[in-house]
């Protein structure tokens, strides 16, 4: 039996930039972690993993604007079939769609969406890099578009140039390819990647273009290839004006993986299922074997020439390096060598003492031909040879039976902080260690070594840690400190850099915690105070200072001098409409919110934001009348309503069991609940005999997946318009016409004008409907630019007694954004079906 030891190695530490290759979890990882952990990565299929990055040199970049528009599926097959690396590009954090699990929107939504696109990344086993590199960022998702050179512009096209550039010369791949294609009925996003792709591969070999780069250590590097999909985009979301390019290749694949027996499709979905906030991951139990691409650029042969093989013309393995015109006779035989016993390792995969030997002769061969690369032949080759030595020594690592963790006691750090850093390696008594230091960004340093590892300093001045991660390498080396170790095994020396359980963090001094985020005083109420509760950590509340417009006025209702207090907010006798934003100073410097989330797919992630409360006057009347409100979690309608002085009632399951909703005037129906509330759905027939006897039924923007049946959901036939971009209005400042001036919905309480239709964020809607019953009367139409109107984004009935209300504008969005004009309309949505007198 083979004999292992349990060492832990005191580090030393050299400052160096880094950015992880096991799951983060919100701490150090615990037993139940670990036994999980073993059991779902069995090490002969851990192991045979790593040897399949070795049968292939090839790089392939998809360049996409979202987390979650890479074709999982297809890259699948690539990277287990063919071997080939996949490197995942993504122009924004999507921090401007929608959240299916949870309450994060907005810039923290960007980091869930960034940290499932690093997971999807990671069973992938793709490197992943990000376009946006902030918070504040113009590269951000702004919504829907339809126009893709329009996008590149307010993203900043040279910023989208420059940095889609930046990737392509530091990953230099062999293959982009476009996830999706530039035709009408497309995203704008979508389309924009498309287009900034092909204007990227014109310019990234002229080393006059972006000569920063150059000045920083990058090469030139013109892409060979370039592949579209040969396959439509239409669906539920979007619809081709265009058929597709025709095929010149197509990717082939077995039907099921050998070592798992999963489908691609399959090992796909273990991917898209990271993207649960977009509500991905679905069961798919038929093979796909096939993916029709077309070769729509190439700087080596024709483009649109047929294939039969997407390596065809490219330095696709260690082999064929050898093989280069150029390459000295000693390198080309280590080459040769090294691809033989690769071949080999590959078939013995079930023999790791075998493979151990082989993966050692392997890296002494690379590391040989590597040192013997004439200047000529470095750009093509160097990069290639590099990451096969990392691939071959973390194979090694799993073939000579090394485990290794590396950890802190989990707790995030402050300036001026320190921690312990911690690397434990089970081991054979052969292998020996030659050296283990924490790598680390600018800023943070070692210190005195600890009984149990190394302590790290984090300096005075030292930047925050950046919760928008700007690149991931499945290898290892991430976050902003990781651990370095040299492991000999056999005369060959192996270096691995394994990344924190929990990542390392460094955040603010100090935090505040001021609640309510957001403040909306209605003129056409009391004007009163609100009041502010703050939780400072790091200090105090005599600490904070409130720099607020005249005439508004920030006042502690008790002591200040604790972590926590209150404050009562005034506005002034008559504060208009005008928004104020309140941004204090806390230690004289602006404070900032820590957004902490955990979920069980990406792990615990923790956000500073700068805490910016947004105060917004509106002229709104509320209706008479007793109004409900039954949501699915997914909006903050009810919150608003209420600051707004609506007296309103929330209604749980149990109140709908109980037909609550018949002593209401009004139910108004949240974003998705038909598809979130089943005791909803199940109430739908009492809930109608309610409208038919008085009651105001209301419901705001569903999808069609949302159970929204066209003929069972409404009171009269009305079916929501698919695909979604043929009904939906992206220009916020869209004109608006009123098709019924004289309709009550638009005159009472509140007159609703030109004014109200102003400021709108994000677009006017989506998921308009397009057929209704002649019950419906349409009461708006819009559209965008240049495209015919449409009517279906404000439609209400006259049902018996009462009335039905649907509405496709995106008010629980605008009410978010504190769009004063939002807010009067939604007031006046909540009238009953019969006013008073």
């Amino acid at each position: 039996m083979t004999r292992l030891t349990r060492r832990t190695f005191i580090a030393s530490v050299p400052p160096l930039l880094a950015a992880t290759q096991i799951p983060a979890w919100a701490a150090p990882a615990s037993d139940l972690d670990l036994i999980a952990q073993q059991q779902s990565e069995p090490a002969l299929i851990k192991l045979y993993r790593q040897l399949e990055r070795l049968t292939s040199t090839v790089t392939l970049m998809t360049t996409g604007a979202h987390p979650d528009d890479e074709p999982s599926a297809m890259l699948a097959a690539l990277r287990h079939v063919y071997g080939i690396r996949p490197v995942l590009y993504c122009i924004t954090r999507g921090e401007g769609g929608q959240n299916a699990i949870g309450p994060e929107l907005g810039s923290v939504l960007g980091v869930l969406r960034t940290r499932e696109m690093t997971e999807a990344s990671r069973s992938l086993d793709a490197s992943l890099a990000f376009g946006s590199q902030g918070h504040h960022d113009h590269m951000h998702d702004f919504g829907f578009s339809k126009d893709p050179n329009a996008t590149i512009d307010r993203w900043g096209r040279d910023r989208v140039i420059e940095r889609m550039t930046w990737a392509v010369r530091h990953y230099k791949p062999d293959v982009i390819m476009n996830c999706f294609l530039d035709v009408g009925g497309q995203h704008g996003h979508h389309r924009a990647a498309n287009v900034a792709t092909f204007i990227v591969a014109d310019l990234s070999g002229n080393a006059e273009e972006f000569p920063e780069q150059i000045a920083a250590g990058l090469k030139p590097w013109t892409v060979p290839k370039i592949y579209q999909p040969a396959w439509g985009g239409g669906g539920g979301v979007y619809d081709d004006e265009t058929p597709p390019p025709p095929t010149t290749l197509v990717i082939k694949a077995p039907e099921r993986d050998p070592i798992s027996g999963a489908t691609f499709p399959q090992m796909g979905e273990w991917s898209r299922s990271c993207h649960l906030t977009q509500g991905m991951g679905r069961w798919r139990p038929d093979p796909q074997t096939e993916w029709p691409i077309n070769l729509s650029w190439a700087s080596i042969g024709q483009a649109g020439q047929p294939e039969q093989d997407i390596r065809e013309g490219l330095i696709a393995t260690v082999g064929q390096i050898a093989e280069l015109d150029g390459m000295p006779v000693a390198a080309a035989d280590a080459l040769r060598n090294a691809q033989g016993l690769i071949e080999e390792a590959v078939a013995d995969y079930g023999d790791p003492v075998g493979v151990t030997g082989k993966l050692v002769e392997i890296g002494k061969a690379l590391k040989q031909a590597q040192g013997a690369v004439p200047p000529e032949l470095q750009d093509q080759v160097a990069h290639r040879l590099s990451r096969k030595i990392r691939e071959t020594d973390l194979a090694l690592a799993t073939a000579a039976g090394m485990q290794i963790r590396a950890y802190t006691d989990g707790a995030d750090l402050r300036p001026g902080e320190e921690i312990v850093v911690k690397a434990i390696v089970d081991a054979p008594a052969a292998v020996t260690l030659d050296g283990v230091e924490v790598v680390a960004r600018e800023g943070i340093a070692s210190g005195a070594p600890a009984e149990d590892g190394v302590t790290v300093n984090v300096a005075a001045d030292a930047a925050l840690t950046n919760p928008l991660t700007e690149q991931f390498d499945p290898l290892g080396g991430n976050g902003d400190a990781f651990v370095r170790l040299t492991a000999h095994i056999s005369g060959y020396a192996a270096v691995l850099d394994i990344d924190l359980e929990d990542a390392l963090r460094v955040l603010p001094q100090a935090s505040l915690e001021l609640k309510p985020d957001a403040v909306v005083f209605n003129t056409e109420t009391e004007l009163k105070p609100v009041e502010m509760s703050a939780v400072v950590a790091g200090g105090t509340t005599a600490d904070l200072r409130f720099d607020l417009p005249e005439g508004w006025s920030m006042t502690p209702t008790g002591q200040t001098g604790s972590a926590a207090g209150t404050f009562e907010l005034a506005p002034p006798a008559d504060p208009g409409t005008a928004r104020i934003t309140i941004a204090p100073q806390l230690l004289g410097k602006p404070a900032f919110a820590i957004n902490v989330f955990s979920y069980p797919h990406i792990g615990r992630s923790v956000v500073p934001t700068e805490v910016a409360v947004p105060v917004q006057s509106v002229e709104a009347v509320i209706p008479e009348g007793r109004i409900g409100y039954i949501g699915g979690g997914n909006d903050n309608v009810a919150t608003w309503l209420k600051r707004l002085g609506v007296a309103l009632t929330e209604l749980t399951p149990a109140d709908m069991e109980a037909g609550a909703y018949r002593d209401l005037d009004t139910l108004v129906v949240g974003i998705f609940s038909f598809g979130r509330r089943d005791d909803l759905v199940a109430a739908l027939p009492g809930v109608h005999d309610w409208v038919r006897n008085g009651g105001h039924l209301v419901t705001l923007y569903h999808r069609p997946s949302d159970g929204w049946d066209p003929q069972t959901v409404p009171l009269a036939p009305l079916t929501i318009g698919s695909p979604s971009i043929r009904y939906r209005v992206t220009d916020a400042e869209a004109p608006v016409e009123v098709l019924e001036p004289d309709h009550p919905l638009l005159n009472y309480p509140n007159t609703i004008g030109p004014e109200d239709w102003a400021n709108w964020d994000k677009e006017r809607g989506l998921y308009f409907a397009s057929e209704w019953d002649p019950a419906y009367k349409a009461l708006l139409a819009m559209s965008d630019p240049g495209e015919e109107p449409l009517a279906g984004s404000l439609l209400s009935a006259e049902i018996g007694q009462g009335r039905h209300t649907h509405t496709s504008l995106i008010l629980h969005h605008q009410l978010d954004k504190l769009t004063p004009g939002a807010f009067r309309l939604m007031a006046n949505l909540l009238q009953p079906a019969r006013r008073p007198g």
